[in-house]
């Protein structure tokens, strides 16, 4: 599946510093390359898979550490 493109029109910005991404509840799309603000589980534009957690090991700490709170 490639990216079409209409994915540009969730595109998320990341206002804080303090949060990360997926504290805020954005998502990426590994084939848009690019995080958006989307209910759903699924890419908009391409059908794919969103990633809801981080990858790296420092930020899944953070992250379970914030929800702890």
């Amino acid at each position: 599946m490639q990216c079409n493109g209409s994915c540009k029109t969730f595109k998320a910005t990341n206002n804080s510093a303090e949060y990360g991404r997926y504290e805020q509840g954005q998502k990426r799309c590994p084939t848009c390359e690019i995080f958006i603000e989307w209910e759903g589980l699924w890419c908009p534009c391409c059908g794919r898979l969103l990633r809801t957690k981080p990858r790296a090991r420092k930020l899944k700490n953070k992250l379970s550490l914030s929800r702890i709170r």
